[in-house]
């Protein structure tokens, strides 16, 4: 089982060194891009939850 457990440790960082890692340019892209999705998804769900909470207001009264 130790063998295993050193072959594996051996191959995975083997791998991590095959990785091409982003530089800090491509990371505040990258960052930048998901904060914007998530505020435009935010906004929707926002504008949704509250027609489908107008909507039963009205069923409701």
């Amino acid at each position: 089982m130790f063998d295993k457990t050193k072959t594996f440790v051996r191959e995975a960082r083997d791998e991590l060194k095959k990785v091409t890692w982003p530089d800090r340019d491509e990371v505040t892209s990258f960052t930048v891009v998901v904060i914007v999705a998530v505020i435009i998804v935010s906004i929707f769900l926002w504008f949704v939850d509250t027609a489908l909470m107008s909507i039963i207001k009205l069923v409701i009264s």
